[in-house]
């Protein structure tokens, strides 16, 4: 199989601002550029709908800290309907495997997913989400799906970069093509599944 590879722009979460806790935003402003929507990561961060602790509901937290204890994201259920005020196609994919978003990346568009960093192994940890114990897993992050080949699937890291034939990650500290991280399927596979198959994409197909 040759290797299919759509040519996204990166944008980093570390320039021109230190969004440190922006990866979703960032992400979302790359679907979002990519199908010629020139709006901007803070623009995104800006508006969207804000939780003080249950991210089914809104994003937890500030984008420019850390805030301890806390699952700091937004999830799909919360971050769709906000989206879809830019994009109607936005859809939330949430469920889908590793291979019906390779039929994606076919069709031309990148998918959002939430996946470990860096594909580490996931790690699980109970948080309040609005009154209520839930247990997830806590080291999740958001990339840029954008291709594949036999072995490995790529996407664009708004946090990471590699460098050295993929064999020095280092911090994005600007946008650039080392953003593009080689990742093997099995994986991504295990980092993909472990927080649930969460996804987001632009459906130009739908009906």
């Amino acid at each position: 199989m040759s290797k299919k590879l759509l040519p996204l722009r990166p944008l980093s979460q570390l320039f021109p601002k230190p969004m440190v806790m922006g990866c979703e935003g960032v992400c979302a402003a790359m679907l979002l550029q990519y199908n010629q929507q020139q709006i901007s990561p803070t623009h995104i961060m800006k508006y969207w709908p804000k939780h003080q602790n249950d991210p089914r509901q809104g994003y937890v937290g500030h984008q420019l800290i850390v805030k301890i204890g806390y699952h700091q994201t937004i999830f799909p259920q919360a971050f769709v309907p906000y989206l879809k005020r830019y994009n109607e196609a936005i859809q939330d994919g949430s469920g889908k495997s590793l291979e019906d978003l390779e039929t994606l990346i076919e069709r031309g568009q990148p998918v959002l997913i939430y996946n470990t960093v860096l594909g580490q192994k996931p790690q699980r940890k109970s948080f309040n989400f609005d009154g209520q114990k839930y247990t997830v897993t806590s080291n999740i992050h958001t990339t840029v799906l954008i291709g594949y080949d036999d072995d490995y699937y790529y996407y664009i890291d708004p946090l990471w970069s590699q460098w050295l034939k993929h064999t020095l990650t280092l911090p994005a500290l600007f946008p650039s093509h080392h953003q593009i991280i080689r990742i093997a399927k099995s994986t991504l596979e295990e980092s993909y599944d472990a927080p649930g198959r969460m996804c987001i994409y632009i459906n130009k197909n739908r009906s």
